[in-house]
């Protein structure tokens, strides 16, 4: 992270390329070097952005293809949690937008404060409230917009769930029929197969697609 703050203070244009699960990250990061006067590009080749994190600042300013005339390109790929001890170690003030960002990732990241929350997660929610970060607005369009081919999705999904290894593994098999037919996307399947885990015995998920020789699709293990 060091090393990232001190190349943008020597760069003029900065390219931020991040994917979908980092935008809120991507979204402060983009917001502090605008408080540098420089000039920022922030770049998702992904076919597929979940519209729940429109509500971000700087959403509609997201491209799909790179920045020729950048000199300075940052993969984005660093939690909430990172962005904030790097912004707290390099004494940058945070102001709403940043807060708003960072924010709107912690509640992504950790599923509402209910996953991989410790101390240190809710002092750091606690700075940002007072740094101005839309609570309200965070938790109603990160946990509470969904879609109705969502909840399709995950209805499909559900049904068709089988538990191996002792229920310690949680299988999901789909095939692009699925998607097509929900008017979902893959990455909510990825998504939805996360809820398995609140069943108790599962330490692993699985989710494999049918039409290609049941590829793998993703595969997540519950933290410990």
């Amino acid at each position: 992270m060091n090393e990232i703050f001190k190349n943008i203070q020597n760069a003029k244009h900065i390219e931020i390329i991040v994917q979908p699960d980092f935008i809120g990250s991507a979204s402060a990061l983009y917001t502090y070097i605008l408080t540098l006067h420089k000039k920022v590009s922030l770049v998702c080749k992904a076919k597929n952005i979940d519209k729940k994190f429109s509500f971000l600042p700087w959403f509609e300013k997201i491209k799909s293809s790179d920045t020729p005339s950048a000199d300075l390109s940052i993969v984005c790929d660093f939690s909430a949690q990172s962005l904030y001890e790097a912004f707290d170690a390099h004494t940058v003030k945070l102001n709403k937008k940043m807060a708003t960002a960072l924010y709107g990732a912690l509640i992504y990241e950790t599923q509402g404060f209910s996953k991989g929350v410790d101390g240190t997660i809710f002092a750091m929610a606690e700075v940002l409230l007072a740094c101005g970060a839309e609570h309200e607005l965070c938790v109603r369009e990160i946990l509470q917009n969904t879609s109705l081919a969502y909840v399709r999705l995950k209805a499909l999904m559900l049904t068709k769930m089988l538990l191996q290894n002792s229920a310690k593994t949680a299988l999901f098999i789909i095939c692009d029929d699925d998607i097509q037919a929900t008017g979902a996307s893959l990455e909510d399947a990825c998504e939805i197969m996360l809820e398995a885990f609140s069943l108790r015995y599962v330490e692993m998920v699985v989710l494999l697609n049918s039409d290609h020789e049941y590829r793998v699709v993703q595969v997540k293990y519950k933290e410990k």
